[in-house]
């Protein structure tokens, strides 16, 4: 129990990013969570990594398409304002109606950035300043019922590379609904040696690997980060 402990601890701490060319920094990038479970709950971070404030407006946009439900979207806070190097925390939650049926359902998220006032060095003057303009909208999903892993692992291989190994596969996506993948390896004590994180799979889409295997490695395990779950592929090394 103590192992399993461990494991998991690690595992939550680990986060995804998404780096724009704007600077904007966003973990996880998705939501994918299931929603007819009271579990329609997910915490978001922003990063700033400039030495600057920065802050930003959050608002919930419709797809327009037929499985839109962003009219059962909240966003908390609705702005967000970030110190330089530090960390920014919303919240997404979604409230379903029991009379939605299941599927895989989507709605958007935008976000802008808005003024930060600052003071002069007079002191005298406040002006309102936006290093660097964001305006994002990210689509998201979000789904009703019970969607079982079909998550497949082909073409793998280790080989080896200036004395050291490589996992090289692909995953490939065969479910109805997207996951945020990471990859971790494991120690002869089930403890969770090193992360990664491949970023996100569509569905019907795949999505290539090729890491370094860490010493000490004993198994190489899958899990969809958004859900904290493990997926059925692993790989016994």
């Amino acid at each position: 129990m103590k192992k399993t402990f461990k494991f998991i601890m690690l595992f939550v701490v680990f986060s995804l990013s998404f780096f724009s060319s704007y600077g904007f920094e966003l973990s996880p990038i998705g939501f994918d969570k299931r929603i007819d479970n009271e579990q329609g709950y997910a915490e978001f971070y922003l990063d700033n990594s400039t030495y600057e404030t920065q802050r930003y407006r959050l608002r919930v946009l419709s797809t327009g398409k037929t499985n839109d439900i962003s009219k059962y979207v909240k966003i908390y806070p609705n702005i967000v304002s970030v110190k330089p190097q530090e960390r920014g925390i919303f919240k997404i939650f979604v409230e379903p109606p029991k009379s939605l049926k299941s599927g895989v359902y989507r709605f958007m998220v935008n976000f802008e950035s808005i003024a930060v006032p600052t003071l002069k060095k007079d002191r005298k003057n406040i002006e309102s300043s936006i290093s660097m303009r964001v305006n994002i909208a990210l689509e998201m999903e979000a789904y009703m019922g019970d969607i079982p892993d079909n998550m497949k692992l082909i073409n793998k291989k280790i080989i080896q590379k200036n004395g050291e190994n490589y996992f090289i596969g692909e995953f490939l996506n065969d479910t109805k609904r997207g996951y945020e993948i990471g990859v971790g390896f494991v120690d002869s004590n089930n403890s969770l040696i090193e992360v990664h994180s491949k970023g996100r799979i569509g569905k019907n889409e795949n999505l290539k690997v090729n890491l370094k295997i860490p010493p000490r490695s004993k198994k190489i395990i899958f899990y969809d980060y958004n859900n904290q779950t493990f997926l059925k592929s692993s790989l016994v090394l």
